[in-house]
């Protein structure tokens, strides 16, 4: 058994059967991997709402990756396990019009930046909310030529794309 680290940049916001692995690993390694927040690095402690408005939507949700999995083919059945998970002590939240499923509550653009404690953020004091730091999306490749994003496949950002695991495999 192998360790690896992988680094976050270069990123790529797609799903496509012709992106080369940046590391190909063995059943049992461990990959240490840092990955960007969902603007792709964009949004910085400092960023202001109109920072954000004129983001480059081409560079959200920012994807570490591909990895390779010797021996692995297609319909094979892959099971990976997420052994830790750290913030790096802040986060944001954006509210834009027409982005997400509270769009007809909020109207006017905002970005909200979190504190992150351990476990806990007290930055809407005085309420304490428990953090539950997540992956965001995980995938195996498309065993055809061809391009998926979540943008293309539905049309924003989706908040309930890291709340479930999934199983999936190789097709």
């Amino acid at each position: 058994m192998a360790e690896h680290t992988l680094s976050a940049e270069p990123t790529h916001s797609r799903w496509d059967h012709d992106l080369k692995p940046r590391l190909w690993v063995e059943q049992g390694d461990i990959v240490h991997m840092e990955c960007l927040d969902a603007s792709g690095g964009q949004v910085t402690l400092g960023s202001t709402v109109h920072d954000f408005l004129g983001i480059d939507r081409e560079r959200i949700h920012a994807l570490t990756g591909p990895i390779g999995m010797t021996g692995a083919e297609p319909g094979d059945v892959l099971e990976v396990d997420v052994l830790e998970v750290r913030h790096k002590g802040w986060g944001w939240t954006s509210v834009i019009s027409g982005l997400g499923f509270l769009d007809e509550r909020f109207t006017e653009p905002y970005l909200f930046h979190w504190n992150l404690e351990e476990d806990v953020t007290r930055s809407l004091a005085p309420a304490v909310v428990p953090l539950r730091p997540f992956c965001g999306v995980m995938g195996v490749a498309i065993s055809h030529a061809a391009t998926w994003t979540l943008r293309r496949q539905y049309g924003c950002a989706r908040s309930e794309c890291g709340r479930h695991t999934l199983s999936a495999s190789a097709e």
